[in-house]
């Protein structure tokens, strides 16, 4: 009777026999990979290259005049556009060297005002993402100013943090970005700039 106990699988893991006992599996999956699904990594690599597409699509949508459009001194389109670029540009350098700083951004003047240079630093930031490789849990600091009067501020991060901050990030000024267009007369595919969370919710 108690044999049998032992061999019943729970909702919280399982026994695995062993050169003649039995092991408890905390998470019977990890030991076949491939049915745990898309990593972490994949995933939130995915998150980023949705983002960036996003981009690419809006680019595709509006001229040259709606693209660096400011109304009463607000930030135009391409303001918007560089600033998402410029994030993901100190996150590939610091990629590299093991420390993004997100202070040391470009601050191109041309993505901001020109349309089809900001097309062409799309297509790069988006092949960039595909080519990251190793792992999520990767050691990064990352360095940036919070306060305009204080020192900058070090922490120690992963490279999974920094592309949620990436996604959140850039979803944040896509939906920015929608409003400026929207007040230009354009109108775009309805989850444009929505974060994942609410295209879910509203579809349930």
């Amino acid at each position: 009777m108690l044999y049998s106990f032992l061999l019943v699988a729970g909702p919280w893991g399982r026994l695995r026999e062993q050169d003649g006992t039995y092991h408890y599996m905390n998470n019977p999956t990890a030991a076949n990979p491939a049915e745990s699904g898309p990593s972490q990594l994949e995933k939130l690599l995915k998150g980023c290259a949705h983002s960036i597409d996003q981009c690419d699509y809006l680019l595709q949508q509006i001229s040259d005049e709606s693209y660096v459009a400011s109304k009463d001194g607000a930030s135009s389109i391409g303001s918007h556009m560089r600033h998402i670029l410029d994030r993901f540009q100190c996150f590939f350098t610091g990629l590299g060297e093991g420390c993004v700083d997100y202070d040391a951004r470009d601050r191109d003047q041309s993505i901001a005002s020109n349309l089809e240079a900001a097309r062409f630093a799309v297509a790069s930031v988006s092949r960039r993402i595909q080519e990251v490789q190793g792992s999520g849990d990767d050691a990064l600091m990352v360095r940036e100013s919070v306060h305009h009067l204080s020192p900058e501020v070090v922490l120690e991060s992963t490279v999974s943090r920094e592309l949620m901050g990436l996604v959140t990030h850039t979803t944040h000024h896509l939906a920015l970005i929608g409003l400026i267009a929207q007040d230009l007369g354009y109108s775009l595919e309805g989850n444009f700039g929505k974060a994942a969370s609410t295209i879910v919710y509203e579809s349930s």
